[in-house]
This record gives structure tokens, sequence and C-alpha cells, in this order.
């Protein structure tokens, strides 16, 4: 069965474009903010691959910890 898994993730280029007062060439400076990915997964791990799919660390995102949701 499949549970509810929360991730923080936030861009860390875009973090610097936006410390640095310039504009990201692909993401909207709201990257800079951390959001909460809310993600479907049978385990910890398969919810960050899943998160990692979809925001990869190539460019530039980062992963906080997975915690599940009740």
């Amino acid at each position: 069965m499949k549970k509810s898994f929360e991730i923080p993730v936030y861009n860390e280029e875009v973090r610097q474009a936006v410390r640095s007062k310039q504009n990201h060439p692909s993401f909207e400076a709201k990257w800079a903010d951390t959001h909460l990915i809310m993600v479907r997964a049978h385990t910890e791990d398969e919810a960050l691959a899943q998160c990692q799919r979809l925001h990869p660390a190539r460019l530039g995102f980062v992963h906080g910890e997975v915690a599940e949701v009740y």
C-alpha cells in the first residue's frame, strides 16, 4: 500500500541568482524558496527517487529529509 511522503526541495542555482539580483534562465525565482513536494510511494527511498526524477540535482535542485505524512 502506498503512503504519502513530503520532501522539501529548493533550487540552489536559483537561490544564487536571486542573491545576485538576477533571473535564472530556466526556473522562476520562487524556486529559491523551499517547496514541500508531496509524493505517494511504498517507501521513503521510492519517494525520494520519484522526487529526484521530477526535480533532478543536475539542474540545481536540493532535496531535504523525506518525511511520511499521516
